[in-house]
């Protein structure tokens, strides 16, 4: 059986690595100006957004920039990566893994940034550049650009690499973390109640509204400068309290910790809407959010709550207030994020569908599968070899990392 010819070189394009700060510096007057042109763009993917995560994280990125020679000033296609090193226990070696570059900063979509009128060529040069590069696995979680993710995962199928679209499910299965329910947001407060919830939640809203928060019992703040850590603690509080059986608490306070980092960088890029449901001074519960202004969209983002709290009515003062104030600020989107838990419907979301897709090495390239950024990582999982007595392991690391050297 004849084998499919690979494909012909994205030509006349110019693919450059990016993988120093100074470089990425030097690159945000063109990735703005990209993301401005991109309508599929996204918080997640804006220059100021990864810059927080590639500065807390050194050696662990790169970014494949794509240009055309003719105008090398401006970038067509921009594909940010985070390396992770792997040791291979059936190979014996170091192997470097890629994943989209913003799950440094647990972003909740990934994807790429690419001119409308090249995004086809510019995709193509992208993945012919990775299929050159030593690496033994990319996976990319919450891409919610199908038509994108399939052009780039075609490439690197033609280049020989295996593809596989992966399902991501949580909670024993439960729940769907690809779907993103999302509520689109009409003009008025009053417009989105009448048409978009049903008379049972309406009617269960407006007695909330009439009792609890219209008489002053209860009032919802906004999280500022003067109270950003303390708001963001109890938040995380609340939700450890809540998850901490359920998940283990070293777990739970590790997811917690994430959290911290994605609020805390919001509130860096002027990104974060936190409000918070108070009874006097006391806090009953938060939600985090990061704001899309260009796109008009507010993404929640970690919700937590009093459990020892006699008020059932948390969660439902919080998220209409913050589709409230979405409504208020003109934006045209209420993102509830990953997963399609039956609550998030109750509020009129509808589904999102993003992609998560797994691409491997049958066998190494000519760059072989690790990457020379991983080496300061892989010295120190050598280390630790040799510390632990793992001494053939060791020797089949340095000479792996003598033979990369030399």
């Amino acid at each position: 059986m004849l084998q499919d010819k690979a494909p012909r070189p994205a030509t006349g394009l110019q693919v450059d690595i990016v993988d120093t700060p100074d470089a990425f510096d030097a690159l945000a007057p063109a990735w703005r100006r990209l993301q401005a042109r991109d309508m599929e763009s996204t918080v997640f993917l804006t220059w100021d957004w990864l810059a927080l995560a590639f500065r807390q994280n050194p050696w662990r990125w790169s970014v494949l920039v794509v240009r055309d020679p003719v105008d090398s000033d401006e970038a067509i296609c921009i594909v940010p990566l985070k390396y992770r090193t792997h040791w291979s226990r059936s190979q014996q070696e170091f192997q470097t893994q890629l994943e989209a570059g913003g799950r440094l900063l647990f972003s909740e979509y990934t994807g790429f940034l690419c001119d409308p009128s090249q995004e086809e060529a510019g995709l193509a040069a992208a993945a012919d550049k990775l299929a050159a590069m030593p690496w033994s696995r990319l996976s990319m979680r919450y891409v919610a650009q199908s038509r994108r993710a399939r052009i780039f995962t075609d490439r690197l199928a033609a280049r020989g690499l295996t593809v596989r679209y992966r399902d991501y499910r949580i909670n024993k299965g439960e729940t769907d973390n690809l779907v993103s329910p999302q509520v689109d947001l009409p003009e008025a407060f009053d417009s989105y109640l009448k048409a978009q919830v049903s008379a049972n939640t309406r009617q269960r809203f407006n007695k909330m509204r009439r009792r609890h928060l219209d008489t002053g019992d209860y009032h919802v703040t906004h999280a500022d400068d003067a109270t950003l850590n303390d708001d963001i603690t109890a938040l995380l509080t609340f939700w450890t309290a809540k998850w901490a059986e359920t998940k283990g608490r070293e777990t739970a306070e590790q997811v917690a910790a994430n959290y911290r980092s994605v609020l805390t960088a919001a509130h860096q890029c002027g990104a974060l809407f936190l409000p918070v449901l108070k009874r006097g001074e006391r806090r009953l519960g938060a939600l985090g959010h990061v704001i899309d202004r260009q796109n008009g969209i507010l993404h929640f983002i970690v919700a937590g709550r009093d459990t020892q709290a006699e008020e059932t009515f948390i969660g439902d003062a919080l998220h209409f207030h913050a589709i409230e104030w979405a409504i208020g600020q003109g934006f045209i989107c209420y993102d509830f994020g990953h997963g399609n838990e039956r609550y998030k419907y109750s509020y009129g979301a509808e589904d999102l569908q993003t992609l998560y897709f797994d691409i491997r090495r049958a066998e190494a390239g000519s760059a072989g599968m690790l990457d020379v950024l991983c080496l300061g990582e892989a010295l120190k999982r050598m280390e630790g070899f040799i510390r632990d007595g793992k001494t053939d392991r060791a020797a089949r690391a340095c000479a792996q990392l003598s033979g990369l050297l030399t």
